[in-house]
Parts: C-alpha cells; sequence; structure tokens
C-alpha cells in the first residue's frame, strides 16, 4: 500500500489510475514512490494489493495483517536465538541428563561433546544452572589453577570471567551472584559482586590443566551453593553424560516459540527489546499470558521459524557485516563478531549476535580476548579456496603455517552445518589439536586434511566428514600471541584436494 503526504501527487496518482479503468494491475514500477493508489491494484512481492476509494479490499486487509506479522515474526526469530538456545539447554539438561539447578555436567571427550552447540571434544567442561528467582544470590566458588570460565547471563552476554581470564586471574576466589532486583547481602564481604541481568544464570568453566591429578582437583575444587547455604555448603553433584543424548541447538517449529514464551514469562524485559515484545503479542506471545496460538498465529510461526533459521544460516554462514572479516587473501572470518555487551556505537548487534549464537553457544571476555597470552579466539571457515561451500564428500586440506602464535595450544574442528554439532562418524574423530601427535612438514607447517576416506600415511591429521553433509570447521588459538593479533600470522582458506 502506497501513500503519499503531497495532495499534488495524490491527484496525479488518482488520475492516471482513473484513466486506466481503476481495476487494472499496476506494477509496482508504474506506481510513484510517493504516490497514491485510490481504485486499483498493485503487484508487490507479497502478491497483488486491491484498493477501493483508498481503502484496502477485505483479501488485502487480512494479507497486510498476516504478512506484517510474519515479517515481525522471522526477524524476532533472529532476535530470539541467543535466550531459546538456552531455554532448551535447561530443558535438556533437567529432562535428558537428569541434572538439577545447582548441579554441574560434566562434558568430557568426544561422546559427552556430540549434543553441544560447536563444542569441542579437546577440553572438558562443567556447566550448571541456577534460578535466582528460587533461591535467591549463589556463590561461585573457583579454586587456583588452569580453569578458564564464565557466567552469562539468558542473552549469552557475559557476567563475569571465571579463572585464569577473570578478576582473580587464576589464583581462586569467590564470586557472588545477584538477580535482577535483589539486594547485596550484608555480609558479603570479601565476595566479588556480580550483577546478572536474568533470573536464570548459566555457570561454565574449562579445565585446561593437562595433569590428570590436578585436573581432578580442579573439578573438585569447583563448587555452586546459595549464599544463605554459605557456613554448611553440600558439595555440589557431578553429573555424567554417560552416553546420553542432550540437546543445546534452538528446535524448530512451535517449540522454538515455546520457549520465546517461557523465557517472557521469567525474565524481565529489557527497554532496548520492548518493541520486540510489541511485535510478538499479536502473535500470542505476551508476558503474564498463557501461549495458546489460534490456528492463525501457529500458521504464521510454523512457516516464520522456517524462514527465520533459513535468514539466521544465511546471515552466518556468508557473514555481510564488517566486524567478521579477518584477514585478506583467506575465507577464514571471525566466528564471534559482536561486542560483549551486544551492542554498536548506534545500534544493538542484532545480525552480528544472531550470526554467533545460531552456531555456538556463550560469550565471555576470554573468548575475545585481546591480550597475548590470555583466552581464547576463534575462526570461522565455511567456503574453500574457491569460494564454494564446504561439502563432506569432497577432500580438502588446510596448511598451518609454522609458529602458531597460540601460547597454550590450538585446534581444528569439524561441525555439521545442519546441527551445528560435532561431525559424527565412526572414527569419533571431529578435531585435531597440537596436543596431538601430528606429522609436520619439512618447513614446520601442519597440514590437516578433511574428506570421507584419509590420504595414505597422513591418517593421524585427518578428520572424517560425511558424503551428504555440509560442514564448517572452527579454528581455535588457546592464548593467542601478538602474531595473532598483528596478522602477522594469517590463516590460509582450505582448499580441495586430490588423493
Amino acid at each position: 500500500m502506497i501513500f503519499g503526504p503531497k495532495f499534488s501527487k495524490l491527484a496525479f496518482a488518482v488520475a492516471t489510475v482513473a484513466s486506466i479503468a481503476g481495476a487494472q494491475t499496476l506494477s509496482a514500477e508504474q506506481i510513484k514512490p510517493d504516490g497514491y493508489v485510490n481504485n486499483g491494484s498493485v503487484q508487490t512481492r507479497i502478491g497483488e494489493l486491491t484498493f477501493e476509494n483508498g481503502y484496502p479490499d477485505k483479501e488485502t486487509l487480512e494479507k497486510l495483517y498476516d504478512e506484517r506479522d510474519f515479517q515481525r515474526a522471522s526477524q524476532a526469530y533472529l532476535w530470539a536465538l541467543p535466550v531459546v538456545s538456552m531455554m532448551e539447554l535447561i530443558r535438556s539438561s533437567k529432562e535428558d541428563l537428569g541434572a538439577d539447578f545447582g548441579d554441574l555436567v560434566l562434558v568430557k571427550g568426544y561422546d559427552d561433546a556430540s549434543h553441544g552447540i560447536t563444542a569441542n571434544a579437546t577440553t572438558e567442561y562443567l556447566f550448571g544452572w541456577y534460578d535466582l528467582t528460587t533461591v535467591g544470590p549463589v556463590v561461585v566458588q573457583e579454586p587456583a589453577g588452569l580453569i578458564a570460565g564464565f557466567v552469562n547471563d539468558m542473552w549469552q552476554r557475559p557476567s563475569v570471567d571465571i579463572g585464569m581470564p577473570g578478576p582473580f586471574g587464576g589464583k581462586g576466589g569467590n564470586h557472588l551472584i545477584i538477580g535482577p532486583g535483589q539486594t547485596v547481602p550484608e555480609d558479603a564481604a570479601g565476595y566479588n559482586i556480580v550483577q546478572s541481568k536474568s533470573n536464570y544464570v548459566f555457570i561454565l568453566t574449562r579445565i585446561v590443566e593437562p595433569d590428570p591429578v590436578k585436573k581432578q582437583a580442579l573439578q573438585d575444587g569447583f563448587q555452586l551453593f546459595p549464599f544463605n547455604e554459605r557456613v554448611e555448603p553440600g558439595k555440589t553433584k557431578i553429573v555424567a553424560i554417560a552416553g546420553r543424548d542432550w540437546n543445546s541447538n534452538q528446535p524448530r517449529g512451535m517449540d522454538f516459540w515455546k520457549h520465546v514464551a517461557g523465557f517472557l514469562n521469567h525474565e524481565p524485559i529489557e527497554e532496548r527489546d520492548r518493541f520486540w515484545a510489541a511485535m510478538l503479542a499479536p502473535l500470542g506471545l505476551e508476558k503474564g499470558q498463557e501461549f495458546a496460538p489460534n490456528a492463525r498465529q501457529a500458521k504464521i510461526l510454523e512457516e516464520a521459524a522456517f524462514v527465520g533459521e533459513a535468514m539466521a544460516g544465511a546471515n552466518n554462514f556468508h557473514s555481510r557485516f564488517p566486524t567478521a572479516h579477518y584477514a585478506d587473501g583467506t575465507n577464514w572470518d571471525m566466528a564471534l563478531a559482536h561486542n560483549l555487551n551486544q551492542r554498536g556505537e548506534h545500534y544493538d548487534q542484532l545480525d552480528e549476535r544472531a550470526a554467533w549464537y545460531y552456531e555456538a553457544l556463550t560469550t565471555s571476555k576470554g573468548m575475545t580476548s585481546d591480550r597475548p597470552g590470555i583466552g581464547s579466539t576463534y575462526l570461522g571457515a565455511y567456503r574453500d579456496s574457491d569460494e564454494d561451500w564446504l561439502d563432506g564428500a569432497n577432500n580438502y586440506a588446510l596448511q598451518v603455517p609454522p609458529e602458531v602464535p597460540a601460547k597454550n595450544f590450538w585446534s581444528v574442528t569439524v561441525y555439521h552445518n545442519e546441527t551445528r554439532y560435532l561431525t559424527q562418524n565412526e572414527q569419533k574423530i571431529a578435531d585435531r589439536s597440537s596436543h596431538m601427535d601430528l606429522l609436520k612438514n619439512d618447513d614446520g607447517s601442519t597440514t590437516i586434511y578433511f574428506g570421507p576416506t584419509p590420504p595414505a600415511g597422513r591418517e593421524q591429521n585427518w578428520i572424517p566428514t560425511n558424503p551428504g553433509e555440509g560442514w564448517f570447521s572452527y579454528f581455535r588459538l588457546y592464548g593467542p600471541l601478538e602474531g595473532y593479533f598483528s596478522r602477522e600470522w594469517v590463516l590460509p582458506s582450505i582448499e580441495k584436494g586430490d588423493w
């Protein structure tokens, strides 16, 4: 529907439409940008729109409302990606793994990590949840040693880093996590006070320590408990995955929107999100209301979930925002390409945020390190050097240059592009790292091979892929050094191979 504020333009448009007998269909190009349709039809990208005396006819009216709600829901899919994956992880932790709030789930090795969205099998994880509305402020007790983790709110913004990248610098200490509307207890001296913007809080730590005895001591020393139980806190329960399936990516269809509804009813709505809440209300998603969409709403939401995910995939796998640029002459991108508070100078980073949270889970200061030797960084590759999508039926090679600027180690991991989980194969191999016994070339470089079959004699440098599947890769540097930040060292593109 095209309306114009200037009566001279309006009169011109009305006369034009009248001269062609009113009911004739016009193309959008035949209507002035600031014109007005009084009687007639216009063919648009959403179909034919028909007007009678300047009013939309009944069919056009319904089409415009449906399209409005569909467009809003499609964009709201991108907006809601971070919280939906968190809601799904809460559900799966409780229902699939039997982990209650306050427990810690241990993710150890390929089988455990296979259902964590872009998890890796190189380092062990401990993660858990609390609902601050039920227990009040909680204590995160971190031991001294080689650990690195964080506390995230439901938008996956870091509330505080844990371990080496955190305020205690790996020397150990106690954090006190305070929820929205909660006050700091009077006897909280000695705690690092952390204000969460959400009622649910997610706590994760990686155990980077390679020595098995020290590693176990760090696992035992990492404790969670409510502040009101601090005098005699119970031992934090560790839940082993033990071969059970679990989920951390966004569910499809109506299950996506059920998680949005659950989030809206449990968490405060921030000022920045009030317009999003307004756009979802006509679709049955409203704070304080049961989510029970009618047939019209359900149909729009189902289709919007499909289109929204397609948009999320395009936005992620072929990023068009400048912060994703890693270096000239390579197809690797900055996988985590938004600010930790998800805000730019003049706008909140909707597309940048959606790209990361479609394929990944959580952020922290340590994951976007700008301090040489501290934290980690993530590069992502989705296309080869010929600009073709990475295909599980093809053979590829990645030439990792010598002297990788990583203080601790580096790793290459392969993920299935549909699930964003580790690639599944009978060899149970999805990554290779400098911790492993890899073959090196004469110049000190390391060639990593990808494909359905290994190159003869180079099996230990090979990551299997599956024909009929797309895939992408992360290259992680743990403790990135100055050569990475200055781009004196640049990772080249993945190239098609032949063996």
